[in-house]
C-alpha cells in the first residue's frame, strides 16, 4: 500500500489557517521600515528618547551607549564597553532612560552607559547622540537592510499573557499528536474545526470530516507511523495561535520530514486546528509503499 505523508504530518500536529494569513498580514503590516541616514559607512537612525527625537549610530558589533554631551546626568560607575575589538572596562556615567522608542516599538527603564562621543560626532558632521548596538537591535528585533538604507521592525515577542496562551495551545496540541501516534481516529478528529481547511502542493481538503478520512490510512500502516514536531516563532492575537514548526512522521522503514505554517484558535474554552500550509521545501526519504 502506498501511503501519501506530504501534509498530512502538518495537520495532524497544528495547522495555519485562512484567518491566520490575514493575522500575519496585519502584524507584518505593523512592523514598519525606518530610514536611515548616513555617517560614512555607518547607518544613522532616528530614536525617541522621553519624546525627544535623538540621533544614534547604528553599530552591529558593540553595545549600546549613549553620548555624555547629550545625555550630562547619571550617576558615575565602571562598566563593560563591547565593540568590535573586544570587550574593556571604562569609567562611564550609567543614565536611566525612562522610555525609548523606535518606530512603533518602546522600550521602558533602560540603563546605558554614556561616554564622550563627541568625536564621532566631529567625524559625521552631525549630531550623534548615542550608538544602537545589537543589544537594543536584538530587544527589538531590528534588521538592518544596507543596500536599501532602511532597519525593519520585526514581530514583537510575546506579552507574558500572549507567552501564556501559546503554552496552553501546546499543551493541547501535544493531545493531538498523541491521538495520532495511538492510531485514534475519533480523538484526533475532535482536534480540527468544523471548517478546517488543509492546503497541500497537491490539492485542498475541506471540513474536519473530509481531513479525517485523509488521515485514517496512517493509523494502519505496517510499521506505524510517529509524528513529532517542534514549533517556533509562535505569536498570539487574541485566542488565535499561529506558529511555524519543523516535523517528521516516521517509521522503522520510511521518513518524511519538513516544514509548514499552523495557527489554532480557542473556542468556548478548547483548542480547535483551523487549517495548515505546507512549505514547499520538505524534504522527503524512503516514502513507504
Amino acid at each position: 500500500m502506498r501511503v501519501h505523508l506530504r501534509g498530512f504530518v502538518v495537520a495532524v500536529g497544528i495547522g495555519i489557517a485562512l484567518l491566520g494569513a490575514e493575522s500575519v498580514g496585519a502584524q507584518q503590516a505593523a512592523s514598519p521600515e525606518i530610514p536611515l541616514g548616513r555617517c560614512d559607512r555607518l547607518p544613522v537612525v532616528a530614536v525617541e528618547v522621553d519624546k525627544v527625537q535623538m540621533h544614534f549610530l547604528v553599530d552591529t558589533a558593540a553595545t549600546s551607549m549613549l553620548n555624555l554631551k547629550s545625555f550630562p546626568t547619571g550617576q558615575s560607575k565602571q562598566v563593560e564597553i563591547s565593540s568590535w575589538n573586544g570587550t574593556k572596562p571604562t569609567n562611564a556615567r550609567e543614565v536611566l532612560i525612562p522610555e525609548l522608542r523606535l518606530g512603533n516599538r518602546r522600550l521602558l527603564d533602560v540603563k546605558l552607559p554614556a561616554i564622550d562621543l563627541t568625536a564621532i560626532a566631529k567625524a559625521c558632521g552631525g549630531p550623534i547622540d548615542g550608538i544602537f548596538g545589537v543589544d537594543l537591535l536584538e530587544q527589538l528585533n531590528v534588521t538592518i537592510d544596507l543596500k536599501r538604507s532602511v532597519a525593519h521592525l520585526g514581530l514583537a515577542p510575546p506579552s507574558a499573557a500572549e507567552l501564556a496562551t501559546i503554552r496552553d495551545m501546546e499543551a493541547a496540541m501535544q493531545g493531538c499528536s498523541e491521538a495520532f501516534n495511538r492510531a485514534d481516529a475519533e480523538r484526533l478528529a475532535q482536534c480540527f474545526a468544523p471548517d478546517f481547511v488543509l492546503i497541500r502542493p497537491e490539492g485542498e481538503y475541506h471540513g474536519r470530516e473530509s481531513a479525517t478520512e485523509h488521515f485514517r490510512p496512517f493509523f494502519s500502516a505496517t510499521p506505524p507511523m510517529r509524528l513529532s514536531m517542534t514549533m517556533k516563532d509562535q505569536q498570539a492575537v487574541g485566542d488565535v495561535v499561529w506558529s511555524s514548526y519543523d516535523y517528521a512522521v516516521a517509521s522503522s522503514s520510511a521518513r518524511v520530514a519538513g516544514r509548514g505554517m499552523m495557527l489554532c484558535r480557542k473556542s468556548e474554552g478548547r483548542w480547535y486546528i483551523m487549517s495548515m500550509q505546507e512549505s514547499a521545501n520538505e524534504v522527503a526519504a524512503n516514502r513507504p509503499r
